[in-house]
């Protein structure tokens, strides 16, 4: 068990049993201030106190701080409402002319929106922000931080017992350090999840169609100005399109984007909401007109020069009609790389997106330098920016895949925090709401990373811990243990974390995984718990879901190590079920029905080629089906194949003339190079010698080529090796390169096969 992990726990066990002490805001950890005794033995020495005149949003802050303070202590707190409090010591929530007196920073600019003074003055203990916001944030802070109430997930809260609650105030003023902070998660609809836990951004009326927030709820920030990827939606006129994106540089464009973002926006203002809008590139590559190209080379070659020139000018225009107006715009794909000479107006907010990066090592390791001097270059342009990060696996391995990010977005998170410009950070974690809620890490993700945007100085491996204990009880060690290892694995891998990283994923080795597995067994039989043992086994979902798919791979290395391995196949796929039941994607688009249907097909340990046979393992690899990325709009799926070597193929329907079984380089080897050989058959149609029964090839962005099968050498419907005529060496210069199998365009076969893809050494 790690020290830190040891010292946490000894700690929460230590005030449990004493029931007497104290949480401390960060100021008062040394004792400093006002002792102030809430509760002793079932009696409040405190009234909790609002304005009668307060809004919704103060006046059920303090309604939940009399519910939380009353089921810690087991004492009856009472709230009152009125214009002065009662007498007697009294908890004062919100903004009044009594807490204006006592607390200075109310009435100024310092507290801004969000933040909040938590103090003890006289016979109040004040908490109270500039805005209703700020007061909602400062009450849970108070429960989280001084009180030890921790609203861990949207379906877990840790409420602790204390019949004798004291507390050490002195004048705790609080301001967050990012203005946005948004943690993208499926939280099931739980805004209060993420109003507990300080964060501000309200993606659901963002991206999907919800009712409006309740009452109390609805003061969401608004810095991020709505709508994203629309530049075809603001300027319609197809003739104004040009290569996917604009003509950036035409007046034309320029002047109807302003027109329609100056209806849009007044439309905006006119129902209530903020007076902002966004204009953004479209979610594509752009092939730029000549204009656009030379304006790009006078500021250093980057295509987001004439798209922020094309921004900052709209974006002058509205100011000019609607002088509050802001304009929202993505740095993203081909606008990542920063313009040179150029800076954009104080009414654009640009957010930064760099989709490309290795989203397992942080903005500021050595392998993400572009993206991090992008980062600094953005900094230097606009004094209003958005980071967006990516914290999930969209269409690889998927949402149940192990993806170590946590550490990386915890430094990255540190690094953006010393550049004042960055004032804003969206942390994806989900695609929609038909991800899993609190499966794996994700849970730890979202809570870990919004203590650090409220406060970036706070250590993220005991935000961890305190997490891993709080939510794993007397599991804690063990998947303290599963954290440090799964990272541990990824920084001394070659892999990067993407948005589409594979479940093969070199990280992801027979080693790492048997003994991860054990832990999750020791974490299960340790705890009592059952709320506890929900938690081991929704995170156990990623450990099992890379089991299940991988078995035969891991099994063929047990079988040449001579290691006695039982991936205990059927007990693991009935506890991912129970586990998974409540899951409607597995990744993006893919439902879980189309998962447990390739689980479902059942695998051997494949033959060995007899042109292998005599060499040593080093010197050749096996790649089967489940490596393989499938066009499934054509139909092309994995099935069962008592022809293949081990009973399982990637199948499609002949006469699509699609690519439609891919092997990507993010498979294939680092060093060496390699010799291929695909092991292919088909169902015999209507074709004959002469005829082609199959077209392969490779793609990469510097280039291809492209072969053929003639029918007979497949007419008997078994399975063939073919020898792909390209030799295969890696090179990190040459990006999205893959192999691919297609059916002719013709009926000369039913349906194409491929069963594995041997790599050999040459």
């Amino acid at each position: 068990m790690h020290r830190r992990s040891f010292a946490i726990l000894l700690s929460l066990i230590v005030m449990i049993v004493t029931q007497g002490a104290a949480f401390a805001a960060p100021s008062s950890a040394e004792g400093k201030g006002k002792q102030v005794m809430l509760a002793n033995n079932g009696k409040a020495h405190y009234g909790i106190f609002v304005r009668s005149d307060a809004d919704e949003m103060e006046q059920h802050a303090a309604q939940e701080l009399t519910t939380y303070l009353t089921q810690v202590t087991g004492a009856p707190f009472q709230l009152s409402e009125g214009v002065t409090p009662p007498g007697g010591p009294t908890i004062v929530v919100g903004r009044s002319a009594l807490t204006e007196g006592l607390v200075p920073e109310l009435t100024g600019p310092t507290l801004g929106e969000d933040g909040f003074v938590i103090g003890a003055a006289q016979r109040y203990l004040v908490i109270a922000g500039s805005h209703p916001r700020g007061t909602m944030y400062g009450v849970n802070f108070f429960l989280d931080t001084y009180v030890g109430v921790k609203w861990y997930s949207p379906t877990y809260t840790f409420v602790p017992t204390f019949p004798k609650l004291q507390v050490c105030v002195d004048y705790d003023v609080q301001v967050p350090r990012f203005l946005y902070r948004e943690m993208y998660v499926n939280d099931g609809g739980n805004e209060q999840y993420r109003a507990h836990n300080l964060l501000n951004g309200k993606y659901r009326d963002r991206y999907t169609q919800v009712p409006q927030s309740e009452p109390w709820l609805n003061s969401w920030s608004t810095y991020w100005p709505y709508d994203v990827h629309n530049f075809k939606k603001i300027v319609p006129q197809t003739s104004y399109h040009y290569g996917n994106q604009l003509l950036a540089m035409n007046e034309n464009v320029r002047s109807i984007a302003a027109a329609n973002l100056i209806s849009r926006v007044t439309q905006q203002v006119y129902e209530g909401k903020d007076a902002s809008y966004g204009f953004s590139q479209e979610d594509t590559t752009w092939s730029p007109d000549p204009d656009s190209l030379a304006f790009a080379a006078l500021h250093g070659g980057t295509l987001a020069a004439p798209i922020m020139d094309m921004v900052g000018d709209v974006a002058t225009r509205v100011k000019a009609a609607i002088p509050n107006a802001r304009i929202g715009t993505l740095a993203y794909m081909f606008t990542e790389e920063a313009p040179t000479n150029m800076t954009l107006p104080d009414n654009v907010v640009v957010t930064l997106t760099p989709i490309y990066k290795d989203h397992g090592r942080a903005l500021n390791d050595p392998k993400n330098s572009f993206s991090k001097q992008n980062a600094e270059r953005w900094a230097q342009i606009s004094d209003d920016l958005v980071f967006w990060d990516y914290l999930v696996d969209f269409s690889g391995g998927g949402y149940l895949m192990p993806y170590p990010s946590v550490y990386a977005m915890g430094e990255t998170i540190q690094f953006l925090a010393d550049f004042p410009a960055f004032k804003g950070y969206f942390g994806e974690l989900i695609v929609g709401t038909t991800a899993p809620i609190s499966t794996g890490l994700t849970d730890l993700r979202a809570w870990v990373g919004a203590k650090l945007l409220w406060n970036p100085n706070l250590d993220y491996r005991e935000l961890i811990d305190e997490f891993v204990n709080g939510y794993y009880g007397e599991a804690a060690p063990y998947m303290s243990q599963y954290m440090e290892l799964l990272h541990q694995a990824f920084a001394q891998s070659e892999d990067k974390l993407t948005i589409s990283t594979p479940i093969t994923s070199s990280f992801l080795s027979f080693d790492l995984m048997r003994q991860i597995d054990g832990l999750f067994a020791q974490a299960a039989a340790a705890t009592s718990n059952p709320v506890y043992l929900n938690h081991v086994q929704r995170t156990r979902i990623e450990v099992d879901y890379t089991i299940l798919m991988r078995y035969v791979d891991y099994m063929m290395e047990a079988q040449r190590r001579n290691i006695v391995w039982d991936p205990d196949f059927d007990n693991r796929y009935a506890r991912f079920k129970t586990y998974t039941a409540d899951v409607i994607n597995y990744k993006s688009k893919a439902t879980m029905t189309s998962l447990y249907k390739l689980i479902d097909i059942r695998r051997t340990l494949p033959t060995i080629p007899d042109f292998v046979s005599s060499l040593p393992y080093s010197d050749w690899l096996d790649y089967q089906d489940h490596t393989f990325r499938l066009y499934e709009p054509v139909g092309t799926t994995l099935v069962s194949d008592a022809k293949a070597s081990d009973k399982a193929a990637a199948k499609v329907k002949g006469s699509t003339n699609q690519w439609a079984i891919q092997l990507p380089d993010t498979e294939l080897p680092r060093e060496g190079r390699w010799n291929l050989y695909a092991s292919v058959r088909i169902d015999p149609g209507t074709g004959s010698s002469g005829a082609a029964a199959m077209n392969y090839g490779f793609s990469s962005a510097s280039g291809g080529g492209r072969a053929s099968i003639d029918y007979g050498q497949l007419a008997d419907g078994d399975y063939h090796f073919i020898a792909l005529p390209w030799v295969y060496e890696y090179n990190p210069n040459v990006s999205d390169r893959y192999y691919w199998f297609a059916p002719p365009n013709s009926t000369a076969i039913q349906n194409l096969y491929v069963d594995r893809i041997i790599a050999v050494r040459q």
